[in-house]
């Protein structure tokens, strides 16, 4: 399993616990500074999952303009929407992709 599916799984349902509040524009950071953080450790440089997460919620939007989480926050209602969104579309992603 990836190491970033791994985290997510973690954090699954416990944002809060981790950020501090439920937002979907943190958690997009938070994943970007794990990434980089184990890219720049040389730690599981094959992960690429966020990358290609992002690539197929820009096409499955059909938005290559913004970021995988302004694509979901434009589909959303608020942050917190944003965030359940989220993990619906992981869970579509996983199941899709075999991951």
């Amino acid at each position: 399993m990836p190491a970033m599916l791994s985290l997510l799984n973690e954090m699954r349902g416990r944002l809060g616990m981790f950020l501090g509040s439920t937002s979907l524009t943190k958690f997009a950071s938070f994943l970007r500074g794990y990434e980089h953080a184990l890219r720049s450790r040389g730690l599981d440089t094959s992960d690429h999952f966020l990358a290609e997460f992002r690539d197929w919620i820009q096409q499955r939007f059909g938005d290559r303009s913004r970021s995988w989480e302004d694509v979901i926050l434009s589909q959303s209602k608020d942050e917190q929407a944003a965030v359940q969104t989220f993990w619906e579309l992981l869970d579509e992603y996983v199941q899709r992709q075999n991951v």
